[in-house]
């Protein structure tokens, strides 16, 4: 049983014939009734009476009818179900990032969207570390994801920008950014090992050629940033991390440091994700759009 043989008996029962049917659908007689002619055998019955007066309703015809509307029904408004969902008018986006980038970087796309498709619900879901992100990806847990580009990927990434990474401890401080000769001599708040900033500040160290000295370890990026205000020591943050009244507390560093983030996928992206990231391209979100500055260190 086709969708299009139950559209065919719907309209032959409306126009009462075949022949106004077939104008109606734009297709040939011949065509409309071997489509009938197939149901009919299928089900075993005959649904229509073909006579002079026209087309009448057999009683099993008027049986099924109702049953062939309610088909025809579902089926379109799946379809515009679909078209919503395409268009950004209804259904749930499920967007999987990294604990900072979802309270350091997305806030401003995800109010911004919400203000465009406010039928569509947003479902944000964060993980304190990257690897935790991308096997949550590979096994389909969500739309897209937005977080540090991973390595060795086979689906769809694609360039967000890049978020400043800098030096956070009790200021003020000197006039300058922070050189490794400074950093070398100093204690540090670090992570734990589920904190995905700890394999940040690993790599901004090597990178910069130095190793922490470790003062203390912590799991939230808010707890290491309050603990170097304090004066416990220094740690490394993201900049759109830091509150505007901390940031006397804060510099870049020399070489200046960066992290790609990117959206990505486990594989080509459906069209409403695709849609959502064109709109964090035009967000105001506090990232660099255009290339790190030269002798950059990117991540």
């Amino acid at each position: 049983m086709r969708l299009r043989q139950l559209e065919y008996f719907i309209a032959i029962c409306r126009n009462g014939s075949f022949t106004a049917a077939a104008q109606e659908l734009l297709v040939a007689q011949p065509s409309l009734s071997q489509q009938i002619r197939s149901l009919e055998r299928e089900l075993g019955v005959e649904l229509l009476e073909r006579g002079r007066q026209g087309v009448l309703l057999t009683a099993a015809g008027r049986v099924f009818l109702p049953h062939a509307e309610a088909v025809i029904a579902a089926t379109e408004s799946a379809r515009r179900s679909i078209d919503d969902l395409v268009s950004g008018g209804d259904g749930d986006l499920h967007i999987l990032t990294v604990r900072s980038v979802a309270s350091g970087v997305l806030p401003s796309g995800l109010v911004q969207w919400h203000d465009v498709y406010p039928g569509t619900m947003l479902r944000l879901h964060d993980y304190s570390h990257r690897a935790e992100l991308e096997a949550a990806v590979r096994e389909g847990h969500g739309d897209v994801a937005i977080g540090p580009r991973p390595a060795m990927w086979s689906g769809e990434v694609v360039l967000l920008g890049y978020e400043s990474l800098v030096v956070a401890g009790r200021g003020p401080f000197a006039p300058g950014p922070a050189r490794a000769e400074e950093l070398r001599e100093a204690r540090w708040v670090h992570f734990e090992a589920e904190q995905g900033m700890g394999e940040v500040l690993d790599w901004a160290a090597h990178s910069m050629g130095f190793t922490p000295k470790v003062a203390a370890r912590v799991g939230q990026v808010t707890a290491a940033l309050r603990l170097a205000v304090e004066g416990i020591g220094l740690t490394i943050i993201p900049a759109n991390a830091v509150p505007e009244d901390w940031s006397g507390n804060v510099r870049e560093t020399e070489p200046p440091l960066y992290r790609a983030l990117v959206a990505y996928s486990r594989g080509p992206m459906d069209p409403l994700a695709k849609r959502f990231i064109r709109m964090l391209h035009d967000a105001p979100l506090p990232l660099l759009r255009d290339d790190p500055p030269s002798g950059a260190i990117v991540r």
